[in-house]
């Protein structure tokens, strides 16, 4: 497991680590169902993939998105580049919509199941943000985190270390 030099930074790589997972289980489960086979129940392995989508990607969305805006995006333009907070935080904005109709999805499914219209819809959202989750977390991982290391000065880590558990626990 990577580590970081930055509590605060470890705690978002290990959030990545879990949204990781769930995706590669997402994408299993719908994969396995296929876009033309609606489930005609909720089964154990869809119940639980839904529940875990929903806690994990409401989490990433909301805590994890909105701490690295409010607190990681501008320390890093101010003291690198622009660019990169402003790329990240675009794909915010598109996965933010996305992952907010797929949770409202699978809340409804849990309770209605699907019927094969939503189940199309499901799995097709499904696989985007599978895609554009997988994608952003690797730019995260590869760039943006081992960069925070470098950017955030030592003093400002329990502060941060705070303003993200704040952020995570506001769910």
């Amino acid at each position: 497991m990577q580590q970081f030099d930055l509590k605060f930074v470890n705690s978002l790589h290990d959030d990545h680590v879990a949204t990781l997972a769930l995706l590669e289980k997402m994408e299993s489960t719908i994969s396995k169902q296929g876009k033309g086979n609606c489930p005609t129940e909720i089964n154990d392995e869809m119940r639980s993939m839904l529940n875990d989508m929903t806690a994990i990607m409401t989490a990433e969305i909301t805590g994890h998105f909105a701490f690295e805006e409010e607190y990681l995006f501008p320390r890093f333009a101010a003291a690198a580049d622009n660019a990169i907070p402003m790329m990240l935080k675009g794909e915010h904005d598109v996965i933010r919509p996305l992952a907010k109709q797929l949770t409202d999805m699978a809340k409804k499914a849990k309770t209605d199941g699907f019927d094969q219209q939503t189940w199309e819809i499901f799995y097709d959202l499904g696989l985007e943000i599978v895609e554009r989750e997988v994608f952003h977390i690797q730019k995260e991982e590869m760039g943006f985190l081992p960069a925070l290391d470098q950017i955030i000065d030592p003093d400002e880590e329990d502060e941060l270390t705070m303003a993200y558990a704040e952020k995570k626990s506001s769910i």
